[in-house]
């Protein structure tokens, strides 16, 4: 009895070609070129955005009555879009090879990020102040909970 091999030879020879060329895509990798560090880029990037989502929404409470803090105009509402696609692309930035500390907590974190500056960004589209302002939430415990882990330890260890 003939092997599938000799008698599918097309077929061998497509599967051997997809897994040569797998194997070189990811011993070369994508062509990026890192600019920043982790440091800098959470401090150029990542917080600033983080900044302008938990600043957009919120409620002063005084005793001569309440404020509420949200965007206003299409523009402000495309400034805290903007920013939560930023807090969630971060999320990706984080985990490119030479930020990425390990491959399962610092990639979770990362995801979490993902995750929460995707639904600000949804509540945003969707111009809901109260989902602006809960998923400004979920990017505090993702930041908070990674720099517990990651940043007390040893603050110097991320390049600037």
């Amino acid at each position: 009895m003939l092997s599938r091999a000799r008698r599918f030879p097309v077929l061998a020879a497509v599967v051997a070609a997809v897994a040569l060329g797998s194997c070189t895509a990811e011993e070369t990798g994508p062509p990026f070129r890192e600019v920043a560090g982790t440091r800098l880029l959470m401090a150029s990037v990542m917080e600033p955005a983080a900044d302008h989502l938990w600043a957009s929404v919120g409620w002063i409470i005084t005793p001569e009555g309440e404020e509420h803090i949200r965007p206003q105009t299409d523009e402000e509402w495309t400034l805290v879009r903007n920013s939560a696609v930023t807090v969630a692309e971060s999320g990706n930035l984080l985990m490119m090879d030479r930020r990425k500390m390990d491959d399962e907590d610092w990639v979770a974190w990362s995801r979490d990020l993902i995750d929460a500056g995707d639904a600000a960004m949804q509540a945003a589209d969707a111009r809901d102040v109260q989902g602006v302002f809960d998923t400004g939430e979920q990017v505090y415990f993702a930041c908070a909970g990674c720099h517990a882990q990651y940043w007390v330890n040893d603050p110097n260890q991320f390049r600037q």
